[in-house]
């Protein structure tokens, strides 16, 4: 999991400053149109083969890319009015107060190299379980086995463990911060700019004045860094008793909408009007329907609540 994770996020992040390359399909489709049309590339144009990696990260770029972009889709961004890009400079001027250049990624670098080092400690913190998962022997016959002898059991299976856990987390937070010092430059601009739609000309000067007195400065710094404090972020702990207690109504409001809204019918399952309507819009006949018609289980509204729950 975390090894897709860092090749997932280390792919999108390199491959989103360039446009994505062609595949080697197209490139060799593309060469065998030119050899059998007798076209030779021109010194100008350039014929781009892509390795079996390259073809992977550019899969991974391409589903990355469509999995982040429904936050677009989401969240339509109405362009500036004259007036409030007239107040851009002031807003860029907050910006630089509340978001200095090398926040994001300090505040992220800062806040998972804590979190990955517990996270991976965890998975090397039950020496015995580790032992159980790669010898098959049963956990039950190794829970008497004393902790020390347990790890250096392991050791022999395994010693470079420790090092290689060292080596993730530095690896996979060193990614993520390069990730997000990357994101900066848009992060900063998108700021500035809702700064500028929710603050007038002489609301900014106010405010930053204040800035520019020690106090407003450390408020300023502070109001974007206090959300990364662990104080903010210890909260989340709390989020797994709120979900607990809000599924069993949850459940009740999927099951109530399974039941009035049931789910889209197969062909086989409308009346002759209506497979013969279907069929003319979709330009097939009603037997090449029939035999086209998915193998489909149909679940349960009982199944089908608990799948769209999880």
């Amino acid at each position: 999991m975390i090894r897709r994770f860092i090749i997932a996020s280390t792919a999108s992040a390199a491959l989103a400053m360039a446009a994505s390359p062609v595949s080697a399909q197209d490139a060799e489709a593309e060469t065998s149109e030119i050899a059998e049309s007798g076209e030779v590339a021109s010194e100008d144009e350039e014929l781009i083969f892509l390795t079996e990696e390259e073809e992977e990260l550019a899969e991974l770029e391409e589903e990355m890319t469509k999995a982040f972009s429904i936050f677009g889709d989401f969240f339509e961004v109405e362009p500036l009015t004259e007036e409030q890009e007239a107040r851009l400079p002031m807003a860029q001027k907050m910006t630089d107060k509340i978001m200095p250049v090398g926040s994001f990624a300090g505040i992220m670098k800062d806040t998972m190299e804590p979190m990955m080092g517990a996270m991976m400690s965890q998975l090397t913190s039950d020496p015995q379980a580790q032992l159980s998962s790669i010898t098959g022997v049963e956990s039950d016959d190794l829970a008497e086995l004393d902790s020390d002898a347990a790890q250096e059991a392991l050791n022999v299976f395994d010693p470079q463990m420790q090092e290689r856990t060292d080596k993730t987390t530095e690896l996979t937070v060193n990614m993520i911060t390069g990730m997000f010092d990357a994101m900066e430059p848009f992060y900063r601009e998108a700021l500035s700019k809702s700064l500028a739609v929710r603050f007038e000309d002489a609301e900014m000067t106010e405010v930053l004045e204040f800035f520019g007195t020690p106090t407003g400065e450390k408020y300023a710094l502070s109001s974007f860094m206090v959300h990364y404090d662990p104080q903010m972020l210890g909260v989340m702990e709390q989020m797994g008793p709120a979900m607990a207690a809000a599924f069993p109504e949850m459940v009740e409001g999927f099951a109530e909408l399974a039941e009035n809204y049931p789910p889209a019918r197969k062909f086989s399952e409308l009346s002759e009007a209506e497979r013969d309507r279907v069929a003319g819009l979709l330009g097939k006949s009603v037997p090449e329907l029939d035999a086209l018609e998915p193998d489909i289980e149909v679940e349960s509204n009982e199944d089908a609540v608990e799948d769209d729950v999880i």
